[in-house]
């Protein structure tokens, strides 16, 4: 793409979307109470319930990803997959017909394969590359959900996207730090030996499930040892703290990928439970902790102000999480529910010190411990010196001189 031909999105629109998907995302924690046995009063509860998952991944999760491409790279037809995973989500909370959820879902994850198609077509690089397979898997379970496959075989898939979308931004970053060739064929290999599993576990379930478990080991090994984000804990303030994140988050795809190697394929139950969200809530909710002070910025504008008390969300989430897997392995219903209701108390926490980080930066004008739109646009996408020059090929905006961890 020609420099200076991205298109500005008003303000408004991706506030407004990452508001709803807030609502979706707090709806989503309730409902997942309520699985676990806590008495939330809400309306429609028994059919709210079993779209715990819906709501989060694609309510939330799905939606800050694409909203986060869409404005920094300013190409609005981008912001056609975050829409329809609003629509979408809305629709099964509306209980809307199944038709109409179903032709929203595959729009909204067509949209983001044209996204992160489109990105790989303007940079061929192998970042890229791994976040548009990652873009395809989450369209993969797309099509499976329109075919009437169960959750627990559809949740794979999104496991897979997400790691892909993920490694895939952190393998940007860590081309400044110039890999040697045995750790890019590691990464590569983990990548390829991810995808190849996961559409294994369709056939053949125990022994799928296993190999990307082993998959998983090998990328969080490769995050915790390669990873740019280990520079940032000799830094300080806000880029301590999202090494910090990056660091747990990576911790939480090991133990993942040890339990699917350890249990194989579970359909509902205990270790079902501490399969998913060790990776769902471990991993990913780790990396929106530590690249929130970029995506808000960006994507709404707000100014955030660092304060170490932003270090007790990640702190309880870990805890809380550890409390939850080990009731899932004991069998224990009430540990779980304890642990379960810590994970949605830290998520609340992570909304309040956010919240309260806003309100400080209206006063604190500091520029090492305010977090403007200048750092994130410096930082969109968790790229770097190098990694972000990529970016600035996709905007007209600069991206400015600097390190994100």
């Amino acid at each position: 793409m020609i420099a200076g031909t991205s298109q500005r999105l008003p303000r408004w629109v991706p506030r407004l979307a990452l508001a709803a998907g807030a609502l979706l995302a707090a709806l989503g924690l309730l409902t997942g109470l309520t699985r676990m046995g806590w008495n939330i009063p809400l309306p429609h509860r028994a059919r709210l319930t079993v779209e715990h998952g819906p709501l989060l991944v694609v309510g939330f999760f799905l939606t800050l990803i694409g909203l986060e491409r869409a404005v920094v790279v300013g190409r609005r037809f981008m912001l056609l997959g975050p829409v329809a995973a609003l629509a979408s989500t809305v629709g099964l909370v509306l209980a809307a017909p199944s038709l109409a959820v179903d032709s929203l879902l595959l729009l909204a994850y067509l949209g983001f394969a044209a996204t992160f198609g489109y990105l790989l077509w303007v940079a061929r690089t192998a970042h890229h590359t791994v976040m548009f397979a990652g873009a395809l898997a989450w369209l993969a379970s797309g099509l499976l959900w329109t075919k009437g496959f169960s959750l627990p075989t559809i949740v794979p898939w999104w496991i897979t996207g997400f790691v892909l979308i993920i490694t895939g931004e952190r393998l940007e970053l860590a081309r400044a730090l110039r890999p040697d060739r045995p750790t890019r064929i590691w990464f590569f290999t983990a990548i390829t030996l991810l995808l190849v599993a996961t559409e294994i576990e369709l056939a053949f379930p125990e022994f799928g499930a296993r190999l990307r478990g082993v998959a998983l080991l090998l990328l969080a090994a490769w995050l915790l040892r390669c990873d740019a984000a280990r520079r940032g804990l000799r830094q300080h303030g806000v880029h301590r703290y999202s090494a910090v994140c990056l660091l747990h988050g990576y911790a939480w795809l090991a133990v993942g990928g040890l339990l699917a190697l350890a249990y194989g394929h579970q359909q509902s139950g205990f270790l079902y439970d501490a399969e998913i969200h060790a990776v769902l809530l471990g991993f990913v909710f780790s990396q929106v902790f530590a690249h929130a002070p970029i995506i808000l910025p960006a994507v709404a504008g707000l100014r955030l102000a660092f304060r170490r008390f932003a270090y007790g969300a990640p702190l309880a989430l870990g805890l809380s999480l550890a409390v939850r897997l080990a009731g899932d392995l004991l069998a224990d219903s009430e540990l779980r529910r304890l642990g379960g209701l810590g994970n949605a108390l830290s998520l609340a926490l992570f909304a309040v010190t956010t919240v309260l980080a806003t309100l400080l930066a209206q006063r604190d004008v500091s520029p090492d411990r305010s977090i403007s739109a200048r750092l994130a646009l410096q930082s969109a996408g968790a790229g770097g010196e190098q990694g972000g020059n990529d970016d600035a090929r996709l905007s007209r905006r600069p991206v400015m001189d600097g390190r994100w961890p």
